[in-house]
């Protein structure tokens, strides 16, 4: 017979190994943060490409377009930027030091940074249902912040990127295949950047 002591390490143990493995990375939240608190952010965009084959307008583009879509987002959700800074794939990311600093520069309450992958891959779709699963070319997006309060540089909130926060270019009709739709660049933008902005400021 084991001994007690050695039975409740042994059966933690056999817990963790069984405990379903989340879809998401836990966020690091700050207790009190409240999205209410972010009325007059200044906003840095990381855009970058990843593997896939990109044309020299897409690569031109794409930041861009995305780049307008947060500011209208903020703006359709009352929030005013006091800054939005595109950095591009070439250029070094900025930190929490360089972050803070641009922030307080422009008199924002938080510094929003932002760091956006977009890849085009053959990915597969369906799994797990009953018909066979689908292969398409896709163009994904995925998305992770960090929210720094600017009065102290508390991080108050921060998502690492993961398939909750990302968008592809297919909507795959898993019942219906031949419904499946593709949606343009500027729609799966939109759409991500909605999805960001809901999670953060909320809808």
């Amino acid at each position: 017979m084991v001994p007690r002591p050695a039975l409740i390490p042994a059966l933690l143990l056999l817990a963790s190994a069984c405990a379903p493995v989340p879809d998401e990375p836990a966020p690091t939240r700050a207790i009190d943060f409240k999205p209410i608190e972010i009325r007059m952010p200044a906003v840095i965009v990381q855009f970058a490409f990843g593997p896939g084959e990109f044309s020299e307008r897409e690569r031109e583009s794409l930041p861009r377009e995305y780049e307008g879509a947060v500011l209208e987002g903020l703006n359709a959700r009352a929030v005013l930027a006091r800054d939005v800074r595109l950095v591009s794939e070439r250029e070094r990311r900025p930190d929490a030091r360089a972050a803070l600093a641009r922030a307080r520069e422009v008199q924002a309450d938080h510094a929003v940074i932002v760091e956006v992958t977009v890849t085009r891959r053959v990915t597969e779709f369906c799994r797990g249902t009953r018909r066979a699963p689908l292969r398409e070319l896709a163009t994904t997006l995925s998305q992770g912040v960090e929210i720094l309060r600017v009065s102290d540089g508390a991080r108050r909130l921060a998502l690492d990127p993961s398939p909750a926060l990302s968008t592809t270019d297919f909507e795959p009709d898993c019942a219906k295949p031949a419904e499946s739709q593709r949606r343009s660049a500027a729609e799966t933008l939109q759409k991500a950047v909605d999805k960001l902005l809901t999670r953060l400021l909320g809808p």
